[in-house]
């Protein structure tokens, strides 16, 4: 990757980093260091989106003759069905796009950097080109580096790579924005930003394309089929009218009236129905659904391939049993939550019985800097979904080491 002609300028030491004066100079030259956020959808945008169906493009097709006729209450329902099925539809996607604004508001990560020889404490977006990265246990690479300083690092790589092994870095080694220090410390000199950065690529990568579920595929496939059908046997019934000899105004009102019937209004109403109580029970099972027809999708794969497990774990370990020459305690809970029994033969352990366990578990504490706290009533509820994590770590910069929480990770 080239280097821009800024980080070559002016040579970044690592001792002192960049001035603000050159940072504030590369963040405007360059931009921030973030990724290219999805383009807002308007609220007009979805609601045609909603329209193009072709399912509720026939029932619009059924208001407009019902309307010719003057059948206003049959026009009046089936516009009904067509307002409730776009409602529905677009209000889901709204409240996704908000649940995951929250959420990636949330995971803002933040980064140590040396500016005019002081370390500082900055979100990631105002990170440059030449910055020097101060990287200790827990902390997140805010943007692709190069390894100047090391000890005992070892980074997990996983978001990129889904290898669940952390990965030993010397000097000399480039470090890829998004991987999290998991041991050691080291410095690193900032080599690319945003969307030129590991992560900004693999965004580029994925971009925005939609493709029709295989419900929306099928009911596309009904919805042109049935309007094939409808439109070929008014057109029959109207001919055979004429061809009988009674009225062209009776032979228009019977071939449209026909075509209404043929209609199925409920469905589209149904079919949303029943998306909305999949994605309701989705939500339940810790499961964001942006879409509704996406959550037939899953339903519908008939063979899921995979390299190997360690893609699919929760990245999450917990210890479940604590050994001392005095005691073996059993640990029972899942992840931070703080909540699970200490057994000791299958029974609750009494106090006495705890003593090494504590004791042990006290220095574990206090051999690493890790912190653990409730969150904030105002955080949980800008998280939006009911999973939000009922435990974090104070800042998403850093997380809690394994033995930081109450022997939990």
């Amino acid at each position: 990757m080239t280097t821009p002609a800024t980080a070559k300028a002016a040579p970044t030491s690592p001792a002192t980093g960049l001035t603000e004066a050159e940072a504030a100079r590369r963040l405007a030259a360059e931009g921030p260091n973030e990724v290219a956020a999805r383009r807002p959808v308007r609220l007009y945008s979805r609601v045609l989106a909603q329209l193009r169906d072709p399912l509720i493009m026939v029932l619009l097709g059924a208001v407009a003759l019902t309307l010719a006729i003057g059948d206003h209450p049959d026009a009046i329902v089936i516009a009904l069905v067509v307002v409730v099925n776009t409602t529905v539809g677009v209000v889901q996607e709204v409240r996704a796009d908000n649940a995951v604004a929250a959420l990636s508001a949330l995971s803002a990560p933040h980064a140590r950097v040396r500016r005019d020889g002081a370390v500082r404490d900055l979100a990631s977006a105002q990170v440059v080109i030449g910055d020097v990265l101060v990287l200790g246990e827990g902390d997140i690479v805010a943007a692709d580096a190069l390894l100047g300083e090391a000890s005992a690092l070892l980074l997990d790589e996983s978001m990129l790579t889904g290898e669940s092994v952390p990965v030993d870095k010397d000097v000399g080694d480039a470090l890829s924005a998004g991987t999290v220090v998991v041991r050691g410390r080291g410095v690193a000199t900032v080599t690319a930003t945003g969307p030129r950065s590991a992560l900004g690529r693999i965004a580029a990568l994925l971009g925005d394309r939609r493709e029709a579920t295989p419900l929306q595929r099928r009911l596309a496939a009904l919805g042109r089929i049935l309007a094939a059908v409808t439109l070929a046997l008014c057109v029959l019934v109207f001919a055979l009218g004429l061809v009988r000899g009674l009225p062209l105004g009776t032979m228009a009102v019977t071939a449209i009236s026909l075509a209404v019937a043929a209609v199925p209004e409920s469905l589209p109403a149904v079919v949303t129905l029943a998306l909305a109580l999949g994605a309701r029970r989705m939500v339940a099972r810790h499961a964001l659904v942006r879409r509704l027809p996406a959550v037939e999708t899953l339903g519908s794969v008939s063979v899921l391939a995979t390299d190997k497990t360690g893609t699919l774990t929760e990245g999450r370990m917990v210890v479940q049993r604590v050994w001392t020459p005095g005691v073996s305690v059993e640990l029972t809970g899942v992840g931070y939550e703080p909540e699970g029994e200490a057994l000791v033969a299958g029974r609750h352990a009494l106090p006495e019985e705890l003593a090494p366990a504590r004791e042990l578990l006290r220095t574990t504490v206090l051999c690493n800097d890790a912190t653990l706290h409730r969150p904030t009533r105002r955080s949980t509820e800008a998280a939006g979904p009911p999973w939000a994590t009922p435990w974090k770590p104070p800042s998403s910069r850093r997380r809690p080491r394994p033995d930081a929480s109450r022997s939990r990770n």
